[in-house]
């Protein structure tokens, strides 16, 4: 490693543990003067923790050259990790949970410059049982509906709102399926669109598992924290950090 990416990995890291937002936003200043080659060695020498800090407090509503850089691996750890820093709003209410997590898959796979990739990311979370669960949690409102439970072969455009309100979320990219059905960016059902359009197999395996037998709301959070902790672990050695985890999720009670 040289030493013009062994310096910037280092002011990076030493400012997300204490400034995650600007060293978000120094990443993209150094971005300014770096080609995408010396960039992605130096996202390459980050570990997970630093850049599931760094993308977790980014500024959603803007474009990340960071989260355009990383791979498809890089962005499923960062899915799976991510949870560990969630505000209390978060961890407590399912409301916010949903809505949390459908912004941050939207802001990690919309910002993409191509389908190929954007597919390759889903597919990779998916492939990682942890990965399926966050993939699902913004949609089981829709896919757990009664008028969808009634009927299992009710195919996602049952639930689709055909006025268009013209809303987004900062992106403009929208699928075929989307603007067929009118669906505005901010919406989950969006999301579950460009899922089914460039990740079909991906679409079926988060369907299947919040219509599987015991996968009640409860049973899917539960399962996905256990799975978390985890991997958690695993990734970053910790013994004990994560041990308790009821507390981290109150609304399981």
């Amino acid at each position: 490693m040289n030493s013009l990416i062994e310096t910037a990995v280092i002011e990076i890291k030493q400012l997300a543990d204490v400034e995650p937002q600007q060293a978000s936003k120094k990443f993209e200043l150094m971005a300014s003067t770096m080609t995408d080659e010396v960039l992605i060695e130096v996202i390459e020498q980050m570990d997970i923790v630093t850049l599931t800090q760094i993308n977790s407090h980014h500024d959603i509503s803007c474009p990340s050259i960071m989260s355009e850089l990383m791979t498809p691996e890089q962005i499923r750890d960062i899915v799976c990790q991510q949870p560990l820093y969630w505000e209390e709003k978060v961890k407590n209410n399912v409301d916010e949970l949903i809505q949390h997590t459908f912004e941050f898959l939207t802001y990690l796979i919309r910002i993409q410059d191509s389908e190929a990739k954007q597919a390759a990311i889903l597919e990779c979370i998916a492939e990682d049982q942890a990965g399926l669960f966050y993939l699902s949690i913004p949609f089981i409102e829709y896919l757990l509906a009664p008028a969808v439970e009634a009927d299992h072969h009710s195919h996602i455009t049952d639930n689709y709102d055909d006025e268009d309100d013209g809303e987004t979320v900062g992106f403009t990219d929208r699928s075929a399926e989307e603007e067929a059905h009118s669906l505005s960016l901010d919406d989950p059902r969006s999301l579950l669109a460009l899922i089914r359009e460039l990740a079909p197999d991906v679409e079926k395996s988060i369907k299947n598992l919040l219509r599987s037998e015991n996968s009640s709301w409860v049973a899917i959070i539960d399962s996905f924290v256990n799975e978390l902790v985890l991997q958690a672990k695993e990734k970053n050695e910790v013994n004990d950090e994560y041990a308790e985890v009821d507390d981290m999720f109150s609304f399981l009670d």
